[in-house]
């Protein structure tokens, strides 16, 4: 697949404010593991907040075998040893030999069989992600990548415990739960810290921003802010994904290269709202566990204005035409990335970090500059007096290298070890 630096910058979830920028309200769609599920003239439905969906296309598509009752009225699935069964119009059902109760009752709708789609899909075995925006429903399975590693280290101090994890922002199919360490070390926190705690964004907050750093204001328009040659490409890739070929002219470089970046890696069958970070988050918000951010949104957004003309042109063209540019950063796909993560290997986090080989300006914005501020938000944690327990997730990118935050930390005099 195309190779993209871009990758790496924060705020993964921007596509949905562009979406919302550019398109009417959509159709709610289902996408199981990067594939749209097709339910023909009976579409999802929303009811007080609950996705309801056509029984047996769900079920046939997540490989449940299907049972149906006519005299209790009541459907039955089982799969790999795990069962559900669901009355019509009851808010009790099965899941796995456990009764729960449900957020909406199954009914029927002019003779097709509607069924909560979170609730038949977690109980057979699929991870469920929502974007709001793009009213999609995004199902992913949640069998464990084998022998996938990760990174993670613990630092203690007066009481206090930190458990670091290096994420990454977009994973491939199968990547959940992550190994027992790591979920262990999840369960042991009273605290999630991450980068942004983007649950807590509404899209007006969101399209706010957008708006004051993304759009230009002086009535220029993209093309008037780039070359005649890098605009061409950008409408080529808009045509080229059946969009209209002026949807970038109100953004600035570094917004539209955002969502060039997004349109690529979920072609590729990668989805931010399964990234790593979003998988804690939920898992956090579940579990009721206050969630912390190390940054704002403001400050990303403004840190991506604030790179140079010239930069931001140089990371749009390496996303629409990676031979046509000299890399602002090494020139590694996301396949690589992830492979990275998925192995666990020091060495090669480490030599994919370092300075050598990115542009500086852009090294600087966008890894060493907030590596201090992390590392001191995370000294705070360590230093503090109520001897608590944090797990602090952030990019890779962040963690090794001289300017790293493992390396800030232990500069510091703090002991970090390895998990």
């Amino acid at each position: 697949m195309k190779k993209m630096s871009v990758l790496l910058l924060p705020l993964f979830l921007l596509t949905s404010v562009f979406s919302s920028v550019h398109a009417a309200d959509k159709a709610l769609s289902v996408w199981l593991n990067g594939e749209q599920l097709q339910f023909g003239k009976s579409a999802p439905i929303v009811e007080k907040g609950v996705t309801l969906v056509p029984m047996r296309s769900l079920l046939e598509k997540l490989g449940v075998k299907v049972s149906w009752n006519q005299a209790t009225r009541t459907v039955s699935g089982a799969k790999e040893g795990l069962s559900l069964s669901l009355q019509m119009g009851s808010t009790k059902a099965t899941a796995n030999g456990k009764t729960v109760k449900l957020d909406a009752a199954p009914k029927q709708i002019r003779n097709v069989t509607y069924v909560p789609l979170r609730f038949v899909s977690e109980t057979t075995g699929y991870q469920v992600d929502w974007n709001p925006s793009l009213r999609q429903v995004h199902l992913t399975s949640k069998q464990q990548s084998e022998g996938s590693r990760g990174f993670l280290w613990k630092v203690e101090n007066k009481g206090n415990t930190v458990y670091l994890l290096a994420s990454i922002h977009h994973v491939p199919e199968g990547m959940y739960p992550l190994r027992p360490e790591i979920e262990n070390a999840f369960q042991a926190a009273q605290y999630l810290g991450v980068e942004v705690d983007m649950s807590t964004v509404t899209p007006e907050q969101l399209q706010k921003q957008v708006l004051e750093l993304g759009v230009y204001q002086d009535g220029t328009k993209l093309k008037d802010h780039i070359s005649a040659e890098t605009y061409k490409k950008a409408t080529a890739f808009l045509k080229a994904k059946g969009m209209p070929e002026n949807s970038f002219d109100p953004f600035k470089p570094w917004f539209a290269t955002q969502q060039i970046m997004n349109l690529q890696v979920a072609q590729e069958g990668y989805h931010p709202e399964a990234g790593i970070d979003n998988y804690l988050i939920e898992k956090a918000n579940k579990a009721k566990k206050p969630i912390i951010s190390l940054e704002t949104m403001e400050s990303q957004m403004q840190m991506n204005n604030n790179f140079s003309d010239a930069l931001q042109e140089r990371l749009m063209l390496q996303n629409l035409d990676p031979k046509s540019v000299t890399p602002p950063s090494p020139d590694v796909g996301i396949d690589y990335l992830n492979q990275i993560w998925i192995e666990g290997d020091d060495q090669d986090l480490l030599e994919f970090t370092k300075p050598t080989g990115w542009d500086a300006e852009y090294y600087k914005g966008l890894v060493s500059d907030r590596n201090v501020g992390m590392a001191e938000k995370i000294k705070g944690y360590l230093n503090g007096d109520k001897k608590d327990t944090y797990m602090v997730v952030v990019g890779m990118l962040h963690m090794l290298s001289d300017q790293g935050v493992v390396s800030l930390l232990e500069k510091e005099g703090f002991t970090v070890e390895r998990q």
